[in-house]
């Protein structure tokens, strides 16, 4: 057998085992992470967008702050914050003020914006401001999830406002063991395992207090420094009243070379365990499977066969350095740009601006052609949904999309979390 058929064979079973059981969409937990699906169920406002060229973002990436208490050799915005990129163009340690995020809010409020996810960046709960913001959002309805570390929620007192205003918190975890934690998250003082873990804890009891409103996840981004933890992880969080644990592969940023891992780390190294860690946690048992496949499948494209960056245009991120930025992955790079919120303008002033918007996506898909956007990037499973829709669009196909989006809404979960 050469080469080739080994690593067909491989990819294989690889993806008949694993790693692309997509469970059934009947099933309440099973398309929490569906992109695809989840872009159907805003078939409105990207038909908009398609047609016209501007829309209401469905979901808007907010980092309340570039700084971080921990610093996670994985981290997709190292480049940011980590001391080696002190005096780069993208380095910023910004803490956005409160003036700036309540005027945000404000924003989303009055735009109709469907959700916010409080990101990084940094790790979000480092800005003081932030309960404020929560409680505000809560107030005026717009849907809200964030990505953490968990260990700060304590210092200010955010357990109550988290659990009746979030719909869903993900800590971020990546290991097994305090020891590899410690270790791989380099964290500060005592924001450590231990704090992470009390305070999860402590918001699964107050989740409990107000009849589990809230979903509560645990997040592993698998890495060659993290990869032998999988199992641990499983085994430590499998009696965690949580509504799943999610296993994601690490993905390489440009700043660090952009090259993926080789297939056979994912196939012999990886595949073996989380078919270990799916016994062990049953239906808690999440994985990013389009991920997986595009890494497996297509070693030269990573599955980018659109030609339009459209999924961003209705997902855009807003950073800690007052930019409206086309993606969190080109975050701190002044080029993908939109406006500055310190120029003085709201973000619905920099979001109308539609020749703008259009200057920075022509840099993007037909001068760079994508060469500086970084594989399986965030928006890439919602490119592929919306280029479907943008190649197919007509009328009848129009009014079939908009048949759809209340069925699909109702049978998803989170589905304004794309």
């Amino acid at each position: 057998m050469d080469r080739k058929q080994e690593m067909r064979k491989l990819v294989k079973r690889f993806l008949k085992k694993l790693i692309f059981k997509q469970k059934s969409a009947n099933t309440k937990e099973s398309i929490i992470f569906n992109p695809r699906s989840k872009i159907l169920a805003n078939a409105d406002r990207a038909i908009e967008h398609i047609k016209t060229g501007y829309t209401t973002p469905v979901l808007i990436e907010v980092d309340p702050s570039n700084a971080c208490n921990h610093a996670c050799n994985f981290c997709l915005s190292s480049y940011i914050h980590f001391e080696k990129y002190k005096g780069t163009e993208t380095f910023s340690r910004a803490i956005m003020p409160r003036d700036m995020l309540m005027g945000l809010c404000r924003d989303f409020v009055d735009m109709g914006v469907r959700s916010v996810n409080w990101t990084g960046g940094g790790e979000p709960t480092l800005n003081k401001h932030l309960k404020e913001a929560i409680e505000y959002c809560g107030k005026n309805g717009i849907k809200m999830g964030m990505f953490t570390n968990g260990t700060l929620f304590d210092k200010w007192d955010m357990f109550e406002t988290l659990v009746q205003n979030m719909t869903w918190i993900r800590i971020s975890v990546d290991a097994g063991t305090k020891e590899t934690y410690n270790g791989i998250r380099k964290a500060k003082g005592k924001q450590d395992w231990d704090k992470m873990v009390s305070n999860l804890q402590k918001l699964i009891e107050v989740n409990k207090k107000y009849g589990n409103k809230i979903d509560i996840g645990v997040g592993f981004v698998i890495s060659p420094d993290t990869y032998h933890e999988i199992v641990d992880f499983a085994n430590f969080f499998k009696d965690f009243d949580l509504t799943y644990c999610q296993y994601k592969p690490e993905i390489v940023i440009r700043e660090d070379g952009g090259e993926q891992r080789d297939l056979e780390f994912w196939t012999k190294k990886v595949a073996p365990l989380l078919e270990k860690a799916e016994k062990i946690l049953g239906d808690k048992f999440q994985v990013n499977g389009y991920k997986f496949e595009d890494l497996a499948t297509d070693r030269e494209k990573f599955g980018r066969n659109y030609k339009k960056c459209l999924g961003s245009q209705i997902s855009p991120c807003i950073g800690a350095d007052g930019h409206v930025y086309v993606c969190t992955n080109h975050r701190g790079w002044k080029q993908y740009s939109y406006g500055c919120l310190y120029d003085d303008k709201s973000f619905k002033e920099i979001w109308t601006d539609l020749s703008k918007r259009r200057e920075v996506m022509n840099l993007i898909e037909n001068v760079e052609c994508f060469k500086n956007c970084t594989k399986l990037c965030k928006p890439h499973e919602s490119n592929k949904a919306m280029w479907d829709i943008y190649k197919n669009l007509d009328g009848r196909k129009e009014r079939e999309l908009l048949r759809q989006q209340k069925k699909i809404r109702k049978s998803i979960k989170h589905p304004d979390f794309i």
